[in-house]
């Protein structure tokens, strides 16, 4: 009796929490999500390993491009891997959880259209269950990067991580920082750039070839070539996901517009 009546006590509290949370910008959004899984990642202690796939979800009336972020994804998040699904098919989050865990996969993006026609990747992190929806933005595949560069996928990028001071961007950046290897020896020649400025994120990849001196005596020059792809990220929305059953609880869910 006193268990349960503690468990119910518990829940009104966190129940109270959530309903605090009233804007991206509270000092409390990520509160409810285990630190220690995530520390493990960007300790180097675990190297991360990510899920990418387009789910399945059809937005109607609006041409579906989840499978074109999701191949660009693939470039951005080192050592993941594409999962193909079926249209229409009724898979459960829980479903798509259980075989990104089976090939020991440590989080999981899925890129799609949304019923509103906005593109977004909604990543779950499978060491503390956070589920951040992110509205990607002017998406410029690599393809379409003038002069671009192609960096072998073997050198992970050095991740550069710039303006997330408030507590609340503190915690989608440490997700973000979550799909990336640690690099212990960086060599500054590939490298990845997330910015935060006024809730939007924005993403660059360079690579920094050097290039010898033409004359004896003369520094080699310097140049960064972009290997893009380029875009931007919103958050607009965040939710707790139970690893075990797929259970959504929401924390902050503006409308599919916001």
């Amino acid at each position: 009796m006193e268990v349960t009546k503690r468990a119910k006590t518990e829940e009104l509290a966190q129940s109270k929490v959530r309903r605090e949370i009233k804007s991206f910008d509270d000092g409390g959004l990520w509160a409810e999500f285990e630190p220690e899984g995530i520390d493990r990642i960007l300790s180097g202690e675990i190297k991360p390993k990510t899920l990418i796939t387009g789910y399945g979800l059809k937005s109607i009336g609006f041409p579906q491009r989840g499978a074109l972020i999701a191949k660009e994804m693939l470039s951005v998040f080192p050592n993941s891997r594409y999962a193909k699904w079926e249209f229409g098919n009724p898979y459960s989050l829980k479903e798509v959880m259980g075989v990104a865990k089976e090939r020991g996969c440590t989080s999981l993006v899925i890129a799609y259209t949304n019923a509103v026609g906005h593109d977004e990747i909604c990543t779950v992190s499978l060491m503390n269950g956070a589920r951040a929806y992110l509205r990607v933005l002017d998406l410029i595949p690599r393809e379409d990067i003038p002069d671009q560069a192609s960096p072998p996928r073997r050198l992970y990028p050095e991740l550069h991580m710039d303006l997330f001071t408030s507590p609340a961007s503190v915690g989608t950046a440490r997700l973000i920082q979550s799909l990336f290897p640690k690099v212990t020896h960086p060599r500054r020649k590939n490298v990845a750039c997330f910015q935060n400025q006024n809730g939007h994120v924005f993403y660059r990849h360079y690579w920094l070839h050097v290039e010898k001196a033409d004359l004896a005596g003369e520094r080699p020059r310097v140049t960064r070539k972009e290997c893009g792809p380029r875009f931007g990220l919103r958050l607009t929305g965040l939710s707790k996901v139970a690893l075990d059953t797929g259970k959504e609880k929401d924390i902050f869910m503006p409308p599919l517009d916001y």
